[in-house]
């Protein structure tokens, strides 16, 4: 499984091990636009190409990732400290998220890192957030050095050097970016292609209370604890049999809270 989501994605990406991030002024670039209702990322490797679009929606604390795969779209839904469930990735039922692990690995972060890398650039490229934009922005910069680039604080993306940037940001109704990016590829130099638009306007979550969990694959968050020196996990809901549908799921937030 995890085998075939990565090979339908475009471009690679290079999960690092977890550590401080606190001396990385990569983190801040990103952080600084990460407050948007809806995001969307097309990566391509060339403009006028046809590339894979990835859509992030954020309303009322939950997430929604979609993105294309060879056999249609997936989705990546997340009700916080309740559970994260996962659609089209050919695997259903309800687990936890221990159990959960084989089938989607590291998909999660590396979906989100397509979102982090495209508002890493949006960040570094104007020094500032969303309110810096008025018009029309141009971007064409440079750098050498290899860039580490936090996606969530247990992991990281490396962007190779010698990179650069150049294209254009736009504020109408809501804000759109044109960017090429070049940069050290296993074969020399590469390029990529990103085009897409931020918001941070009210956006409805397109998920139902009556969205049925039988087309999902339903992964239960809980807790480690350590007892004799073995690692137990424990999840929040044990009893998952009358888990039947979205508004089941987001009824024990309540409970959490």
């Amino acid at each position: 499984m995890r085998a075939m989501l990565i090979a339908i994605l475009l471009l690679p990406v290079h999960v690092l091990a977890e550590e401080d991030c606190g001396k990385i002024n990569s983190c801040n670039y990103s952080s600084m636009w990460s407050d948007f209702s809806k995001f969307t990322a097309t990566y391509s490797n060339s403009k006028g190409e046809k590339g894979s679009t990835f859509e992030y929606i954020v309303a009322d604390k939950q997430s929604l990732m979609k993105f294309e795969t060879k056999n249609g779209t997936a989705q990546i839904f997340s009700v916080p400290g309740i559970a994260t469930l996962w659609q089209g990735i050919g695997v259903t039922g309800i687990k936890t998220s221990q159990e959960c692990h084989s089938d989607v690995r590291d998909t999660f972060a590396i979906i989100q890192s397509y979102a982090v890398r495209a508002l890493f650039f949006l960040g570094y490229s104007v020094k500032g957030g969303p309110e810096t934009i008025t018009k029309d922005f141009t971007i064409n910069l440079a750098n050498d050095e290899d860039t580490k680039v936090q996606i969530n604080p247990g992991d990281h993306m490396m962007i190779r050097g010698p990179w650069s940037l150049k294209g254009h940001v736009k504020k109408d109704k809501q804000i759109t970016y044109e960017i090429s990016h070049t940069f050290m590829g296993k074969n020399g130099e590469a390029s990529l292609f990103l085009t897409g638009s931020w918001e941070d306007t009210p956006y409805a979550m397109p998920i139902e209370n009556s969205e049925s969990l039988n087309n999902w694959l339903v992964c239960i968050a809980g807790k480690h604890s350590y007892e004799d020196g073995k690692n137990i996990f424990t999840p929040v809901v044990k009893d998952t049999s009358k888990l039947k549908n979205v508004g089941h799921l987001r009824a024990l937030t309540k409970g959490s809270s």
